[in-house]
């Protein structure tokens, strides 16, 4: 079929024809092109519609063509699509087809109308384009920020972002967790939010990541909106242009209340100067620093290995039995592990 607003064409110079650039533009880029007399059923196309509608070029086509393949749940929004050309209006629409071979495209449709001598409209030239790609990128992205959406919620996490220099301008998220105003989080003031002991710290975290463009990573009691103390650890990296230059900070809060229970359990030992509680942080390095595997420590405190790896888990919910946990520190003593609760320091370990 050589359709006829393609072969009135005239040549181009050097003897290449209009025809020859269409052909070039269909080939590149999944679009098609067709007209039609409106006062007529049939449609003339190029190579490239057939392409794009997956279709036999020696089909003969009709107006009504398109319809047919549109996806069922989109027919409905677009019967007016022919009764509106014969008024003469021109419009842009997409929507998806289903070709002969079951495969799922979106298309753009595009078509203009030319009025005859008469003033009435005569002529329909339409232009498709594949637009399936776009599409799919978008769902890709809205896939990912309802992923996203639903880990923060489940994590009962706090997301922030923050300028390249590091002071903030608003946290609405950090806000609503500590009561704190717009005004009050402002530049460093969301540090006021921070348990006075822990803020030096962490301030002094904070700028390191920023100055030498770091990850950031520490743990703080943070003052609730209800008036309690809680731990969160908090997290965050830069964002980089392409030049390498800071665009913005983005980073997370975690609750870890639960990480810290075991610390609220006395874990009495029998010698010590004072009962001093082992950590959760405590369990996991000194198991790794005398090689015991989880199973040889569970068989040597006399518990089971579920247990202790509940002992060594972040976020544990179960409250952990005061002899458990000092026949867990007992075992790690004795293969040579010194724990330590030095003042103004997180506890720590090393070898006895």
């Amino acid at each position: 079929m050589r359709p006829s607003w393609a072969a009135t064409t005239d040549k181009a110079k050097g003897g290449f024809s209009s025809r020859h650039f269409l052909r070039l533009v269909e080939n590149s880029i999944d679009i098609g092109f067709w007209s039609g007399d409106l006062d007529g059923e049939v449609i003339e196309g190029s190579i490239g519609l057939y392409r794009v509608f997956g279709l036999d070029p020696s089909i003969a086509l009709t107006f009504g063509f398109a319809k047919e393949m549109m996806h069922p749940e989109d027919r409905a929004r677009h019967v007016d699509l022919l009764p509106l050309l014969r008024t003469g209006q021109p419009m842009q629409r997409e929507f998806r087809i289903i070709r002969p071979d079951q495969t799922q495209r979106w298309v753009s449709h595009r078509v203009e109308v030319l009025v005859g001598p008469d003033g009435r409209p005569k002529l329909a030239i339409g232009m498709v384009k594949d637009v399936t790609h776009r599409y799919e990128v978008e769902m890709s992205v809205e896939q990912g920020h309802d992923r996203f959406k639903a880990l923060i919620e489940a994590t009962a996490a706090v997301v922030w972002t923050v300028s390249p220099d590091g002071r903030v301008q608003d946290m609405p998220q950090w806000r609503m967790l500590t009561g704190q105003s717009q005004a009050e989080v402002q530049g460093d003031g969301w540090l006021q939010a921070i348990h006075p002991d822990d803020r030096e710290r962490t301030a002094s975290a904070w700028q390191f990541a920023v100055s030498h463009r770091e990850p950031y990573n520490t743990d703080y009691r943070l003052l609730l909106s209800d008036g309690a103390y809680r731990w969160y650890n908090a997290r965050g990296i830069p964002i980089l242009n392409r030049d390498g230059s800071v665009r913005e900070w983005i980073g997370i809060c975690l609750d870890l209340s639960d990480r810290h229970r075991l610390s609220s359990t006395p874990a009495k030992v029998a010698g010590a100067a004072a009962a001093q509680d082992i950590t959760v942080e405590q369990i996991r390095g000194a198991r790794g620093m005398t090689g015991l595997s989880a199973e040889e420590l569970g068989r040597r405190a006399g518990i089971s290995v579920s247990t202790v790896r509940r002992l060594e888990a972040e976020a544990t919910t179960t409250q952990a039995r005061p002899d458990t946990i000092l026949a867990v520190r007992q075992v790690l003593e004795a293969a040579g592990i010194k724990f330590t609760f030095e003042a103004n320091a997180k506890p720590g370990i090393r070898p006895a």
